[in-house]
């Protein structure tokens, strides 16, 4: 079987969990002996074709996605190209709604119809980030969007869906509820997935490397938290640093590991203490064997998300590393995290109960450790890519 996946960007540039997904997903199905080509976009330079990938040069004034989303002829002119040439049995859109856009699944619907799409946010309605699950106005979409606003996308998107025979799947059922909500028919929810072949051969980089180098620190044995990801107030950076003033008075030697986009972490740093400062560890972007070091460094992982986040892989990549989290009250994560048992949930809003159970963790080691094998175990039985395969290829139909 020909599998077509779309996604506007790829590995090892990408630094979206979709394009996490989408690398893992297309080598399990490689390994299941299906044919699988990813079409992607790069900005600039010449088409380029690299074994089973394909990138198309695009690009354009990012404030103008909302309307170049639903159409763009040069695009659509090359996937048409594109998919007379492979033929597909199956195409697999997960983020489109920058650069392919949606009317790839028109292209892709003269040669198939089995056309899958991953929504991995709320942006096939919403026109930013939303906080809750509910049914927008036009009036939310106006306020977040302001002159970008396109008043036809939604019916577009709708209108594609359905005419195409697209079958939308969910990362969450907190996504899929919210995407009804606002009619959009969701076929199935598939949880995201993550691998552990990394614990079975040695890492590349050493335990503990990553982030003492970053804080120029010898010691072996200091508590961490680890955090990261897109560096925002939605993601909970601001109530993050609010919580880490709380944990450094009661842990006057914790850590906090703040993966990420090292220009965007800055402005938090100065606002905070100069002690929580100096405690902050900021190793800017890591690589994928960076970051296993750097989870088997950590004590604990908190993802503080303060908007309808609808999984974070943070979650599942703590759990297979055996490490406790600290998760949000918001979202996907109290769907993957299991409060008191794999972890804790909490309202990052809600400062002093935030902190306290940081700080719970970190002092009680046994029940730090109890909850990170029970994530373990979690994450093996819900959350592997094994199970994630099973669930795309049973929503395939095979």
């Amino acid at each position: 079987m020909h599998i077509v996946l779309l996604n506007d960007d790829s590995l090892p540039t990408a630094r979206g969990g979709a394009a996490v997904v989408v690398d893992m997903l297309q080598r399990g199905l490689e390994a299941g002996g299906h044919r699988v080509t990813l079409i992607t976009t790069h900005r600039s330079g010449p088409m380029i074709r690299n074994g089973t990938l394909i990138s198309i040069p695009v690009e354009y004034p990012i404030r103008e996605r909302h309307f170049r989303c639903i159409h763009n002829p040069e695009i659509s002119k090359i996937l048409a190209s594109l998919f007379h040439e492979l033929r597909p049995d199956i195409v697999h859109a997960h983020n489109i709604h920058t650069y392919l856009t949606y009317d790839a699944l028109h292209a892709a619907r003269r040669y198939t119809d089995h056309i899958f799409l991953t929504a991995h946010d709320t942006f096939l309605v919403s026109f930013g980030r939303v906080k809750t699950p509910h049914r927008m106005h036009f009036w939310e979409h106006l306020a977040i969007a302001g002159r970008r606003y396109n008043p036809w996308r939604n019916s577009v998107i709708r209108h594609i869906l359905q005419k195409t025979e697209t079958r939308v799947i969910a990362i969450s059922k907190i996504l899929k509820s919210f995407l009804e909500m606002n009619e959009i028919p969701v076929s199935a929810v598939v949880y995201n997935g993550t691998d552990l072949l990394f614990h079975t051969t040695d890492s590349l980089v050493s335990r503990a490397e990553v982030v003492r180098q970053a804080h120029h620190d010898t010691r072996e044995s200091v508590p961490t938290i680890l955090t990261g990801g897109r560096v925002s107030d939605d993601k909970g950076m601001s109530v993050f640093f609010k919580a880490a003033a709380i944990v450094q008075k009661e842990i006057s030697d914790v850590q906090f590991c703040i993966v990420g986009d090292k220009e965007r972490i800055q402005p938090y740093l100065t606002d905070v203490s100069p002690k929580v400062r100096e405690q902050t560890v900021t190793p800017g972007w890591l690589s994928r064997e960076e970051m296993h070091a750097t989870y088997d460094s950590c004590d604990v992982v908190t993802t503080p998300s303060i908007y309808l986040d609808p999984f974070n892989l943070m979650n599942i990549e703590a759990m297979a590393h055996g490490k406790p989290v600290v998760g949000t009250c918001f979202g996907g994560t109290p769907e993957i995290v299991e409060d008191n048992i794999t972890g804790l949930i909490r309202d990052p809003k809600d400062t002093d109960s935030y902190a306290a159970a940081l700080v719970t963790l970190l002092k009680n080691k046994e029940l730090a450790k109890k909850m990170g094998e029970a994530g373990r175990k979690r994450m093996e039985e819900k959350f592997s890519v094994e199970r994630m395969l099973e669930g795309y290829l049973h929503a395939y139909g095979e």
